[in-house]
C-alpha cells in the first residue's frame, strides 16, 4: 500500500498530453492523484501504467494517507456501478444515493469537495442490456463493470459525435469532523448532491444538453 502511494505522490514527472494548462497551474500533477479501482493494480502492467498516470487504490487507508499528505483527490463515487448503469437517452444517473465514503473522508480531513459534470460522456454510446443480472452481480461481488457498449449501426468501437463539455462547481466546504454522527453525514452528503444538480441544471443548457434530467440513484 504504501508503494502505491508514494509512487503517485512523489515520482510523477509530468502532466499526462490532454491535460488542461490552468489545471496545471492551478494544481500541479504532483500535488494531486485519482482514486482508481482496485481491480487495476493486481494486473501486471496495467498496475505500472496505473501508478505512472497519478492513479492509486481506491482503498479508504490509501485515500486517508493522501489526504494526510495534503494531496488533492479525484473521485469518482458512482465507481463501476454508474459505469454498468451508463445509458445513452434523455436521463442520465448518477450512482450517489448510498455512497458517502467520499464525505466521511472530507469531514474527517476538513477539505473541501469540488462539484464536477462532464457533459455528453454517457451519451457517446447505447449499452447493452444483454446478460445484465450476471454484469451485475460480477461488479457487486469482484468490483469488476463488464460494460457493454455500442454507437451507430450497433457497431461497438464507433461512438455518436455528441459533444463533451467538463463543468466544474463551486467548493463544497467540509467542517473538520473527525468525530461525526450519521446525522452530520447525511447532512453534508445532501449538501453536496444538491450543488451537483443545482451544477446539472444551471449548465445543461449551455452545453448543449438542455433536454436532459438528471436522476440519483
Amino acid at each position: 500500500m504504501r508503494s502505491m502511494y508514494r509512487c503517485s505522490a512523489s515520482t510523477r514527472r509530468s502532466l499526462p498530453e490532454g491535460f488542461h494548462p490552468d489545471l496545471e497551474k492551478a494544481l500541479p500533477a504532483r500535488r494531486r492523484c485519482a482514486l482508481s479501482a482496485g481491480v487495476l493494480f493486481k494486473l501486471p502492467v496495467v498496475r505500472e501504467i496505473a501508478l505512472g498516470m497519478g492513479c492509486v487504490d481506491a482503498h479508504r487507508e490509501i485515500a486517508k494517507k493522501c489526504l494526510a499528505k495534503g494531496l488533492s483527490l479525484s473521485v469518482v463515487p458512482g465507481g463501476e456501478r454508474e459505469q454498468l448503469l451508463a445509458q445513452r437517452g434523455q436521463v442520465e444517473e448518477l450512482v450517489l444515493k448510498q455512497r458517502q465514503g467520499f464525505i466521511r473522508l472530507a469531514l474527517q480531513y476538513g477539505v473541501p469537495i469540488v462539484p464536477v459534470y462532464v457533459f455528453g460522456e454517457a451519451q457517446l454510446f447505447k449499452q447493452s442490456r444483454f446478460l445484465f443480472g450476471l454484469r451485475s452481480w460480477l461488479q457487486r461481488a469482484l468490483g469488476i463493470a463488464w460494460v457493454m457498449p455500442y454507437g451507430p449501426w450497433g457497431l461497438p468501437f464507433q461512438k455518436f459525435d455528441d459533444p463533451i463539455r467538463i463543468v466544474v462547481g463551486k467548493p463544497v466546504p467540509m467542517p473538520r469532523m473527525p468525530e461525526h454522527t450519521k446525522e452530520d453525514l447525511q447532512q453534508h452528503h445532501t449538501r453536496y448532491v444538491e450543488e451537483v444538480c443545482r451544477l446539472f441544471d444551471d449548465n445543461k443548457a449551455a452545453a448543449g444538453y438542455g433536454d436532459k434530467i438528471l436522476r440519483i440513484v
